[in-house]
């Protein structure tokens, strides 16, 4: 009889950790507490517009974190509550005017006339696309291969030189 029990048991808790990955979301949201606002989904939807504005480059560029999670630390992080005010109704402006449209189909050259067009015009999305902008040129200056190959930074300051007499 307890043999039975057993292998019911196992044959549960075996059942369990097969379709336990498929119910649970392995990435977890990163929730920022400046910006309790912008979900998930909203998050992707940033990290594609500053892709568009500067490509991203993972292989010859590898950074720390991806570029939506960069943009909004900065974000969060940096800025005062005037600008989180001004920067999340931008977002909300770009947000309602992509639910219009549909985005995605357009070529790249309409998805940049768009961003450009938003860029130059005088209301709240004009700094929400120049915030991306600059956060985007931040987080690619600040990759390793950039600084180390064009800017010639050393990481450690004071390289010992062994075979130098002094």
């Amino acid at each position: 009889m307890n043999r039975r029990i057993a292998l019911k048991h196992v044959g549960l808790i075996t059942a369990g950790l097969v379709i336990t990955p498929y119910g649970c979301n392995i990435e977890p949201e990163v929730i920022y507490s400046n910006l309790p606002m912008i979900k998930k989904s909203q998050q992707q939807t940033i990290g594609y517009l500053s892709n568009i504005i500067l490509p991203e480059d993972a292989i010859n560029f590898p950074t720390m974190e991806s570029r939506q999670e960069f943009i909004l630390t900065m974000v969060n992080d940096c800025y005062g509550t005037s600008k989180i005010k001004r920067f999340s109704k931008g977002f909300e402006m770009i947000s309602t005017e992509l639910k219009d449209i549909e985005f995605g189909k357009f070529s790249l050259n309409e998805q940049i006339s768009f961003i450009d067009k938003s860029y130059l015009s005088k209301n709240p999305s004009s700094f929400f696309i120049e915030t991306l902008k600059k956060h985007s040129l931040l987080h690619f200056e600040s990759s390793e291969n950039y600084m180390i190959d064009y800017l010639n930074f050393e990481f450690i300051p004071g390289r010992y030189l062994g075979s130098v007499s002094i």
